[in-house]
């Protein structure tokens, strides 16, 4: 179980994240909320990648910070920026990625193709990142956030630039893995996760603003679809994206 206890954020005078709360267990969470509203800097401190101002974080009742090299045993993250290595191919970066991960090199093979066909990218791994689209490097990073099986799994924006086909095929490898991991997708697109979440969570400004089944939060707010509720709640916002 992860859970977050009471998190918070600030950068100088921004308060990016407030007394946040929110536990997890098997199935798939989504961190709902347009840009700005502190998704990525949410991901990064699960991630370890920031550290909180306030508050915990823990997995299976231990604090991150203290479990050390194990808690990135169980964690996988396929971050929003595509920071790959531009002149690797796509096998070489995930061969790369898998030793990192201190998978024996004798499974490396077979796991680099396993995760690859999860994603549709079997066929491309002998190409250079650097003549991938967006959308293919976007696959790329969500297969080597599957490598070696982890627990938890952190997906920010996974979809950015994917067309509907791939965005329909990346659902269903979300949707399997659910079974037997936790998942948290932070996204702005809401028909990514309507279908197979198990949890919306609603963040605006730091704060999360409400969370439920989609069927609850629907009969809450009186609306027929979840884009409504996400529109009730973020219309104001600039960067509203329900396609």
């Amino acid at each position: 179980m992860l859970e977050v206890k009471d998190l918070s954020k600030a950068y100088k005078n921004v308060q990016a994240l407030n007394h946040v709360n929110f536990h997890l267990k098997e199935g798939i969470y989504a961190l709902l909320g347009p840009n700005g509203s502190g998704k990525s800097t949410l991901m990064n401190l699960l991630c370890q990648q920031l550290k909180p101002t306030t508050g915990k974080i823990l997995w299976n009742e231990q604090e991150i910070s203290k479990l050390g090299y194990s808690y990135y045993q169980i964690l996988g993250y396929a971050p929003q920026q595509q920071g790959l290595y531009e002149e690797m191919s796509g096998l070489r970066f995930l061969t790369y990625m898998a030793l990192l991960k201190d998978i024996p090199k004798k499974e490396i093979q077979q796991e680099v193709q396993r995760v690859a066909q999860l994603v549709n990218m079997q066929d491309h791994l002998t190409k250079k990142c650097r003549a991938y689209s967006g959308g293919m490097k976007q696959r790329l990073l969500v297969a080597q956030a599957l490598l070696g099986n982890p627990l938890l799994l952190l997906f920010d924006e996974p979809t950015a630039g994917l067309d509907p086909k791939e965005r329909v095929s990346l659902r269903n490898v979300f949707d399997k893995l659910s079974h037997n991991h936790i998942l948290l997708i932070a996204t702005h697109v809401v028909s990514d996760v309507e279908t197979i979440a198990k949890e919306i969570i609603f963040l605006k400004k730091g704060e999360i603003v409400n969370s439920g089944s989609v069927n609850e939060l629907l009969e809450e707010y009186c609306q027929p679809s979840l884009e409504d509720v996400y529109l009730d709640l973020f219309g104001d916002d600039e960067d509203v994206t329900v396609d």
